[in-house]
């Protein structure tokens, strides 16, 4: 099992400060972003988006998480001059977009495909500038080794839940850290919010806003 970061024990600066001067908004339904966000000590307030977002053909995996996450942040509405943040994720297996399942059924199946292969996972964030109607992008791509699995660890892993409403029918944060074996890149962006790309974008942010 892979070990998770300690946010609590990283500091981002850029982040923290716009958080605390302009007040980041986080327009997400996930609560494990949330998490996060507050491990890091990071203040926010949380709007949860009110529809799926659409899945736009022809995009590579890295533009199509960052149009999702931008997606998000458009359904909030009237806005004001906060920063707003949007993310998204997804897991990408020879080519196959593989999201969210949509039952059971579906969850063993995407299972079944990852197991004892490795996949890629993208994470793209939108960061919005509402004062000066600035869009800040950017995706992290990591790649993960799942385990080779049986199917009665596949059956008690599905029948948990965990796997429904989690883009590749698992949650590396939960139960589902046994299905691991590796990760190549930053684990955060597996979880769903790669912070330090986030940190780099609130740099942008914030050179922007401030002139």
């Amino acid at each position: 099992m892979v070990r998770l970061p300690s946010f609590s024990k990283m500091n981002f600066p850029n982040l923290s400060r716009v958080a605390a001067t302009v007040g980041l908004v986080l327009v997400s339904g996930s609560p494990r972003r949330r998490q996060i966000l507050a491990e890091a000590n990071i203040p926010f307030e949380t709007v949860v988006p009110g529809a799926d977002e659409k899945v736009q053909p022809g995009l590579s995996p890295g533009d199509l998480v960052m149009d999702l996450a931008r997606q998000k942040v458009l359904m909030v509405g009237k806005m004001n001059h906060r920063a707003y943040l949007g993310c998204d994720t997804i897991v990408v297996l020879d080519g196959e977009i593989l999201i969210k399942p949509r039952d059971e059924a579906d969850a063993m199946r995407i299972l079944r495909k990852l197991s004892g292969r490795q996949h890629s996972v993208y994470s793209g964030l939108a960061l919005y500038d509402g004062k000066n109607e600035v869009w800040h992008r950017a995706f992290e791509e990591s790649r993960v080794r799942f385990n080779h699995l049986d199917e009665r660890s596949l059956i008690d892993y599905v029948a948990s839940g965990e796997p429904l409403d989690k883009a590749g029918a698992y949650g590396i944060q939960g139960m589902g850290g046994f299905l691991v074996d590796s990760v190549e890149g930053n684990i955060d962006n597996v979880v769903g919010l790669p912070m330090h790309a986030l940190e780099r974008l609130a740099a942008q942010f914030w050179d922007r806003y401030a002139r």
